[in-house]
């Protein structure tokens, strides 16, 4: 396609620039106050771009190691079987270990938390929201145990009561048979490998329309417990 002066034009009309005739070569090449302004503006738009992108890296990198370290920590709770953390408690009466990965877990959860309220994706929201609701069902049981939900979702150990917590309360807090542990071990899998897409560039390449579909096809594929 041959491009006119007229398209031109046309082009520097939505751009804001100044009508003459003169061909794109004229606005690129000239070292009028114009032109310099023009890539100089290019310029510091690709700058920015890129501080941007910078910035959003990093997040998902620190998303992505929090939610890894929480799903780690969630597993080993809701483990059960003999080498489990609560078999070896019930064999040798020393809960330290679960309350040293209990206490791991909420700061691995509010590091994830912070995370995910610094992503604008509409699948990061939906886990955060997921996780949230997680705490908010399991509310009771944890402040039994000394972990207490906080006004901005964040959660808050109360170091004594957990230590001092009964191998039955902790059970029914992080046991497998709460299904708290494994819930929040499997979104924050998933929020994980979501962060690990973003960071490795996998969606760099759609605009922000695209990252939406994309996040509404794959919050399509979880079904979260029925």
């Amino acid at each position: 396609m041959r491009i006119t002066n007229q398209m031109i034009a046309r082009s520097a009309i939505k751009s804001g620039l100044p009508v003459h005739q003169n061909t794109l070569l004229n606005y690129i090449g000239s070292s009028t106050p114009t032109a310099n302004s023009l890539l100089s503006s290019l310029g510091k738009t690709g700058q920015a771009n890129s501080a941007l992108q910078g910035i959003s890296r990093k997040n998902s990198r620190q998303l992505e190691m929090s939610a890894a370290s929480l799903e780690s920590i969630a597993e080993k709770l809701a483990a059960d079987g003999e080498n489990s953390l609560f078999a070896k408690a019930k064999k040798t009466g020393d809960t330290s270990e679960i309350v040293a990965n209990a206490e791991s877990l909420a700061d691995a959860y509010n590091k994830t938390l912070s995370g995910l309220k610094k992503s604008d994706s509409s699948l990061d929201r939906f886990y955060r929201q997921e996780l949230q609701n997680y705490v908010t069902e399991q509310s009771g049981v944890l402040k039994a145990v000394g972990i207490t939900k906080n006004r901005d979702g964040s959660l808050s150990v109360q170091k004594d009561t957990l230590k001092n917590a009964d191998l039955d309360s902790l059970e029914k807090a992080f046991g497998s048979a709460s299904g708290f542990s494994e819930k929040v071990g499997y979104v924050s899998g998933r929020v994980a490998e979501n962060a690990a897409a973003w960071d490795t560039g996998i969606l760099n390449g759609y605009g922000s329309t695209g990252k939406e579909y994309y996040n509404s096809f794959v919050e399509s594929m979880y079904d979260f417990w029925g």
